[in-house]
């Protein structure tokens, strides 16, 4: 029958006859649109579709629309356990080796009914041992490639992989590079499809923009799942991980066409490798010696990641097209090891994050001119070399604001310096740390940071002397900047520094003491940009009510030691239309009495009270906090009460810290029936 004569049939049934339309697995809105018409007299319609942008598009209500879930443990180990026995309704207890495989499997499987299925019954004609179905863990990426029993699970998956458009293709495989169950940071998985290429400017959307557009586009398209990470004001996903079995198909498509080589336990190195674009060395990946560079191609690499422990050799002269090269929490890294990142020219992306043992980078870092991202967060570098300031096309930069500890133990007498594996300059390195005040936070920015006029964002810096301070002036397309430093003295000068920045929308800013105020100068014609969505101030507040009601944009508010006295304080915070998330913190407020009026905070989802050490209650008035969802409390030791929690309509979690748990039945008597839909917990 032509499509023309089916169209024609299906519209006189449906005249005819009340039916139930299913139509499984649409692949474009094109295939919807074209059958659409002839669908008006259907009595009931389901679609199903792997993509989030087709349900939208077929659906006239969002709330016609239905996400399915992975098979929960318990379902997912009884659908195995019937596939494996064959339906049969006699039951046998699996032996606990067995279980634990079965375990393994399942979790590989990430609750696809298709995949569990299958796989189970393939295993119902093999011997029922914990060895064989160990032996099924062990090679499962095999044994999806050649077993024609479980080939089907790849060809359905591989239809997902095919469907993709030509730009997500190769930003998909990329996730080749990180480890199992590892659970990848979109700010990371951006800035290395940017450095790759992956992702740019293009016609006005920035290449941070469309690599967040991929990111939730493989979301949408259920190429990869959503992480825990979600951002309190938006609800949008941060991080994410691989299905494992999507794993496996990523991984051998990213082998079959030579993207990705990963050394690892039992890999074979061979002079046949052939190019290498992406090379990643495995946690588990423990040779020693230089034949490294002398058996693999390693002219061709652009990316290296390191997962284990640090090797001299693992940086080759030949590398000297690299482009992003990855140490996060890389063990054993050493400063004197990175003397060569300088030859490096073409590095983009360079990360230490986490690297415990550097303490300072070197002058050559200078040299690496294309240099987009510099992440030092969780590393002991306090202070950056003047040299950095070369670095004009740098668009992030990360350092750690939270305080450098100082240890008690002589640099000398060091366990690390004892054991050995330090040069001299290392060991000179690490006593300027011990000898530097450690009562300060964050990395000493040098002069001339002005310079860097691509930065976008500027995480950590401690900016020392009026100077450097007016340095940020230059610095017009910051989207986000943390700083440390800010006194009494240099106040006026920051504020009046960033007053113009107009792209400015994430700001940080912690004080050197208690006693210094950040906010001393505003309210006279002075104010923070008024475009700003994220503000966290670390210090004393002396003049809040004068300059946050200019905030209209504001979402989200951390204050910690701002020593807030006043009620009014407090209600000018009520005020903003915006206000999201806001985070009371350890000295934030000193007064003994908290009270949120009646139409405070109308947009407020999440609302923190942590180590409110003199307050004594909190009190809710009718129609304050409308849609507040989250309320937490933890290490306010002289909290007594919290009323007024019934005119919290929107309420669905309350977080308690130990200090806090004794208010858990007066609370859920104030939610009275309201209380089923509302989860307290202890934290």
């Amino acid at each position: 029958m032509k499509s023309q004569e089916l169209k024609m049939e299906l519209a006189r049934l449906l005249k005819t006859q009340k039916c139930l339309v299913v139509l499984d697995d649409i692949s474009s809105t094109s295939e919807w649109d074209l059958v659409q018409g002839y669908l008006d007299n259907a009595g009931r319609i389901i679609i199903t579709t792997r993509e989030k942008n087709i349900a939208e598009h077929c659906s006239r209500d969002d709330r016609n629309m239905y996400s399915l879930e992975g098979l929960k443990d318990n379902d997912a180990l009884d659908l195995f356990t019937k596939k494996v026995l064959k339906d049969n309704t006699e039951q046998i207890c699996f032996h606990p080796a067995m279980m634990e495989q079965a375990k393994i499997i399942l979790k590989k499987c990430g609750g696809l009914p298709l995949a569990i299925s299958t796989i189970g019954g393939f295993l119902a004609t093999k011997p029922k041992t914990a060895v064989e179905w160990r032996m099924m863990n062990d090679r499962i990426s095999a044994e999806l490639e050649i077993n024609p029993e479980l080939r089907t699970i790849k060809t359905v998956l591989m239809r997902s992989y095919d469907g993709l458009p030509y730009y997500l293709k190769s930003a998909f495989l990329y996730l080749s590079i990180f480890q199992e169950d590892q659970v990848i940071m979109l700010n990371r998985l951006v800035r290395r499809w940017i450095a790759e290429g992956y992702s740019r400017d293009i016609h006005g959307i920035t290449a941070e923009q469309l690599g967040r557009r991929y990111f939730e586009e493989l979301l949408d398209r259920s190429m990869i799942l959503p992480g825990e990470d979600v951002n309190d004001y938006n609800g949008k996903i941060n991080s994410c991980q691989l299905h494992d079995i999507i794993r496996e198909i990523c991984i051998s498509k990213a082998r079959e066409e030579n993207l990705v080589f990963k050394l690892e336990d039992g890999c074979c190195l061979s002079s046949t490798q052939g190019p290498i674009r992406h090379l990643v060395i495995g946690s588990n990946w423990k040779r020693d010696g230089d034949a490294l560079p002398g058996v693999l191609d390693l002219y061709h690499v652009r990316s290296m990641t390191v997962f284990g422990d640090w090797r001299p050799f693992f940086i080759s002269e030949n590398m000297r097209f690299l482009r992003v090269l990855d140490l996060e929490d890389t063990l054993g890294l050493r400063d004197h090891h990175l003397d060569c990142v300088g030859k490096l020219h073409h590095l983009k992306y360079l990360s230490l994050r986490g690297c415990l043992n550097i303490y300072r980078l070197p002058n050559s870092v200078g040299n690496l001119r294309h240099l987009q991202t510099l992440d030092v967060r969780g590393t002991h570098i306090f202070e950056l070399p003047r040299t950095i300031t070369n670095l004009g096309m740098l668009q992030n930069l990360r350092i750690d604001s939270c305080c450098l500890w100082m240890t008690t133990v002589p640099v000398l007498l060091r366990p690390q310096v004892v054991a050995g594996g330090l040069n001299r300059r290392d060991v000179l390195n690490l006593f300027r740390y011990e000898l530097y005040d450690n009562k300060l936070r964050g990395a000493k920015v040098p002069r001339g940071i002005g310079q860097l006029k691509a930065l976008h964002k500027l995480d950590g810096a401690r900016v020392e002397g009026n100077a450097t301070v007016k340095e940020l002036r230059e610095l017009t397309e910051l989207r986000k900047l943390g700083v440390v430093g800010i006194s009494s003295k240099n106040n006026m000068e920051f504020w009046s520094a960033i007053a113009g920045h107009y792209h400015l929308r994430s700001l940080s800013m912690r004080g050197n003491s208690l006693v210094d105020e950040l906010d001393g100068c505003l309210g006279e014609g002075l104010s923070p940009p008024s475009w700003l969505e994220s503000l966290k101030l670390y210090g004393k507040l002396v003049r809040v009510k004068d300059w946050i009601p200019q905030l209209q944009n504001l979402c989200k508010l951390v204050l910690d030691c701002s020593c807030l006295e006043q009620h009014d304080a407090i209600q000018a915070l009520g005020v903003l239309p915006n206000l999201a998330v806001l985070r009371l913190k350890k000295y934030s407020f000193v007064g003994k009495q908290l009270h949120f009026q009646n139409s405070a905070c109308p947009s407020l989802v999440v609302l923190e009270l942590l180590s409110l050490s003199n307050l004594e209650s909190v009190l809710f008035e009718e129609d304050a906090m409308p849609r507040l969802e989250l309320l937490q409390v933890s290490t306010c030791r002289s909290l007594k009460k919290i009323s007024g929690l019934s005119v919290l309509t929107s309420l669905k979690e309350i977080r308690l810290g130990y200090l806090a748990q004794f208010m858990k039945p007066e609370m859920l008597s104030q939610l009275g029936e309201r209380q089923k839909h509302v989860v307290v917990k202890n934290v």
